[in-house]
């Protein structure tokens, strides 16, 4: 953040919170979020995970949203193109790939990928272009990739494999991946343990909040009692520093 917003890093002692608006935190957090950082997002269902991670991610010019709830309402809301299957290609061989010659020309591409399902029978298809598509975004590098609802994809998709190869090598290849579910146990442990960024909405879980402060370095008491200060639909952010401020802010609504 710029001096005028707070005092510098150097000048807070290590338990001091900061709570700012959501336009100097993007401001402040597109400085910090370097490529190939991972971003874990944790907080209840119907939270506002996605809608966070949707504006975070314009921060970045090259985004692959994968959406395993199948026609997520809010990442609609982001205005990404959706794709139904990778590699992205033009509907008829005849028309020209607009979002491959836009990468090329050095436009930004910001995709939602999959078909929505319209029966139970389809996730199995939707799941495998999922895999495909990490596995692309990691052959070509550069991409920042959104895995909302990460349980779904590790347990109903199977995916906890190739969501945790691309957490842990990904970072070399200059991709970030941002991941958002409800607790650490319930998901690939790497999800935690490579982000450089943690993003948590109030709870009251204590195995949660015991799980991820150790992560970030910080007394579980000093997290816990930040959490129980802040107001609904608010979060934390806390980078890897532990003699860093925790931040708190709000995102608005999309749409």
């Amino acid at each position: 953040m710029r001096s005028s917003d707070r005092a510098s890093e150097e000048e807070l002692p290590p338990a001091l919170v900061t709570g700012v608006e959501w336009g100097v935190f993007l401001r402040w957090f597109s400085d910090v979020w370097h490529p190939g950082q991972h971003v874990a997002i944790i907080g209840p269902t119907g939270g506002g995970k996605t809608n966070l991670a949707v504006q975070i991610m314009a921060l970045r010019k090259y985004v692959l949203a994968l959406d395993a709830k199948g026609g997520d309402s809010t990442l609609l809301l982001s205005g990404y193109q959706r794709i139904p299957d990778w590699p992205p290609r033009p509907r008829y061989w005849w028309q020209r790939n607009h979002i491959r010659e836009g990468i090329a020309e050095g436009k930004p591409a910001r995709l939602i990928v999959g078909k929505v399902p319209e029966r139970m029978d389809d996730f199995p298809a939707l799941f495998k272009t999922l895999k495909k598509t990490m596995e692309g975004a990691f052959a070509e590098g550069g991409w920042t990739v959104y895995c909302d609802e990460l349980q779904l994809m590790a347990d109903m998709g199977n995916l906890d494999k190739e969501v945790e190869r691309l957490l842990i090598a990904a970072r070399d290849r200059n991709i970030s991946v941002v991941t958002s579910y409800q607790a650490p146990a319930w998901v690939p442990t790497a999800a935690s343990r490579q982000a450089v960024w943690v993003i948590l909405y109030r709870t009251r879980d204590r195995d949660v909040v015991d799980k991820l402060a150790r992560i970030i370095g910080r007394p579980t008491e000093e997290v816990e009692a930040a959490l129980q200060a802040i107001p609904d639909w608010y979060v934390i952010v806390a980078g890897r520093d532990p003699f860093a401020p925790l931040v708190i802010s709000h995102a608005p609504r999309l749409g």
